[in-house]
Formats: structure tokens, sequence, C-alpha cells
């Protein structure tokens, strides 16, 4: 079987290196908007989804895995930032995936920024993004989706703060967040709070350890008693360890239970990008803005995995993103300390049929190290430190 869908996979990818010159002819936000309107087409038809699932779909046992008490199929997943309204979930689980986040939702409706928002980079295996987290608000979409059944696809539900004015109020912040939480409570699987975007007016505000401890306090007190959904953080790919230690401790502190590591990596922090591809060179997009997606963020995330779970000896669940491009990418982050992984640049690139690759690959990866799961192999190359025995002695007695 493992063989045949080998050979499947081997033409499909052939036949996406053909049409990918015409696709990538189109403005990027064009083609993710056509893109879209396929997937919506052939979820909404009972006959064309069995037929994607036949032409994508991978499953094997061992790639079965449960984190916080929430059974995934495999621990593939879409990252937020694709489906920012949630329109294609019947179609995702046909592609192979385990898990979909959707979103980012804001408790307000939210334009997104103007101009060309999105770019590819094609040397550096790439998307810059510079959206600004345009989505339809959570009343709206939060009503479309109440009462959908998503199946065997695992949901996530990214909530961050709407972008609109450069203001920051905490309250007003908090209330947004608690919004779309409150919106959302008995839909989907677990929340994404995102304090990460990198593309908003605001900056990133909840970096700061009190505004951090007021949002969380809020949501343990608001969401909490109506919702038993896991609730995990989005950190940012750019921040210092001190930044992180603070993010990540007052997760500890108020009982989330995990992270996702990473959101989008700017420029201005990163050299694993081709610079003259950035399209602020040509004038495509203002100086200092839009943040990157893919390769260029590979290394980062999976370094700030293995911090994290080490910083935590393995007590918050980590999902990890960014740079999966194929098996061994997604084991490293695995074998790093994350039970989880999204991915979104590789179909871009690559073609639908990576989520298929990726799980036949882990299956074999697996059995290689003599695992018999995923759960297994999560922080296996990532030893944890010891706990410290030498406290100081009392001095005997004279």
């Amino acid at each position: 079987m493992s063989s045949i869908v080998a050979l499947r996979n081997f033409f499909l990818r052939v036949g996406f290196r053909i049409i990918r010159p015409l696709i990538f002819l189109m403005e990027p936000e064009q083609a993710h908007s056509s893109l879209k309107r396929v997937g919506v087409f052939l979820g909404n038809n009972f006959f064309l989804r069995k037929f994607t699932g036949l032409l994508f779909n991978y499953d094997h046992p061992s790639l079965n895995t449960t984190v916080n008490g929430i059974n995934y199929r495999n621990p593939i997943g879409l990252s937020a930032g694709f489906d920012k309204d949630g329109e294609l979930t019947k179609i995702y689980p046909h592609l192979g995936f385990g898990l979909a986040e959707l979103g980012s939702f804001t408790g307000e409706i939210c334009p997104g920024n103007p101009g060309k928002r999105l770019f590819r980079m094609k040397k550096s295996k790439s998307i810059v993004v510079w959206y600004g987290l345009n989505n339809e608000g959570s009343e709206k979409i939060s009503q479309r989706l109440s009462g959908e059944e998503f199946g065997n696809l695992r949901v996530g539900i990214n909530a961050a703060l709407t972008n609109l004015t450069p203001e920051f109020i905490l309250e007003d912040a908090i209330a947004d967040y608690l919004k779309t939480m409150k919106l959302f409570k008995d839909i989907g699987d677990y929340y994404d709070v995102n304090i990460s975007c990198p593309n908003t007016q605001e900056g990133e505000p909840f970096v700061d350890k009190q505004n951090l401890n007021a949002l969380l306090t809020a949501i343990n007190k608001e969401i909490r008693p109506i919702s038993e959904k896991p609730i995990y953080v989005k950190l940012a790919a750019d921040m210092t360890i001190d930044e992180i230690n603070i993010i990540v401790d007052a997760c500890v502190e108020h009982k989330m239970d995990g992270v996702v590591c990473t959101n989008l990596a700017k420029p201005q922090y990163n050299t694993e990008h081709i610079p003259e591809e950035y399209p602020t060179v040509d004038g495509r997009l203002p100086e200092g803005k839009g943040a990157m997606s893919g390769l260029p963020l590979q290394r980062i995330s999976t370094n700030v995995i293995r911090h994290v779970y080490r910083r935590t000896r393995g007590k918050l669940t980590i999902i990890g993103v960014g740079g999966i491009f194929s098996a061994k990418d997604a084991y490293e982050k695995i074998t790093s300390g994350a039970s989880l992984c999204h991915m979104i640049t590789a179909m871009i690139f690559d073609g639908p049929q990576s989520m298929s690759e990726i799980n036949r690959g882990l299956v074999k990866l697996l059995k290689a190290d003599g695992f018999n799961s995923i759960s297994e192999a999560v922080g296996s190359r990532n030893p944890l430190p010891k706990e410290r025995t030498d406290k100081l002695q009392k001095p005997r007695a004279a």
C-alpha cells in the first residue's frame, strides 16, 4: 500500500511542478483566493471530497496521537493564516490534514492592511505576509460554523486582537480576545491565543509581563468555566530568550495547556533568506513591513521549540510551526519537543500531496527509531536537564 501511495504522490508532485509556473503567474493573493474557491467547491460535494481523498489522503495507526485529551489521526496540521474565515474545513481531512487552525479571528470585523499583502520569495522558499488579520469577525464566522461537524478533522480556533488602530488600551484588548473565545466556546477542539502577529498596528503588547498576566488571568476567569478546550499561546519568532521566558513562565504559572512555536519571521532579525528577494527592496512593500513563512523560519522555530521544551521540562504542549517541507523537517520538530506540527508554505511551493508525503515519511522515521507512535518520539532528541540536587548543606555543629 505504501508503494502505491509513493507512486501516486510522485505523479502528483510532477503534475504540480508542471502547473506551478501557471499558478505563479497570478498575483499571490489572487492565487490564494482562487485556490480557496476550488477548495470550497470540492468540499461541498460528497463525491469530489471522496475523490480528493483518493488523490491525497494517507492514514497509518502509528500516526494517531492524543494531545491534551484530544485524539488526532495524524500530527500534521494547517497553520492559521491560510483559512482566515474558516471556509475550508470540509476538504482538509481529504487532503491529509489531521488538524487545521482557523483564523486568526478577531472580535470585530477586520479589513487588514491596505495595498498588496502577499509576496513570494521563490529562491528563499518563503511567502512574505502583510495581511494584518483580515477576517469577517468572530460574530459572523462563529454563526456560520455553529453546529458544523468536522468529522475526523481536529480544529483549532486562533483568536487575535482586532487590527484597527495603533492605540493600545489593555482592557479593550482583553475584551476583544474574550469576545472571540466566548463566541467559539462550542466550536472546535482547542484555542490558540495569538499574541504575536507581526503585521498589526499595535505591535506585540503582550510580550510585556503585566499585560500578559492580565490577559491570562482574564482567560482563566472568563473562559475556563465555560469551555474545557485546551488553551495554547502563540509565540513570536524574533524574541530574545528573556522575552520567551516571560511568556513561557506566565503560561506555566497560569496553567495554560501549551504554546505554538512560532509565528512569522521578521526580515530585520533574519539572516536565512535572500535579502534581494524581499519585496521592500523593489518597493512593492513599505520598508519594515511584512514577515516571512517557510524556510527562513525553519531553524528559528526549532530552536525555540527546544528551548521551551527544556525550560518547561515538557510540561507544556508544543505545536511546532515553520519551514516544514518534508517528513525530516516535521520529525526534527517532534523529536525536539513538539507534539503537533503546522504547515502552509510547503503546500504552496511543493503541492497538496505534501501532507501525504510528510505523514508517510514520518511512519518510516518512527519505525527506524523503534517508536510505535508519535508520542514516543516527542522530545526524544532533546533530553531534559536533570534536576539540581546540589543543595547547600548546613555546617556541622562544632
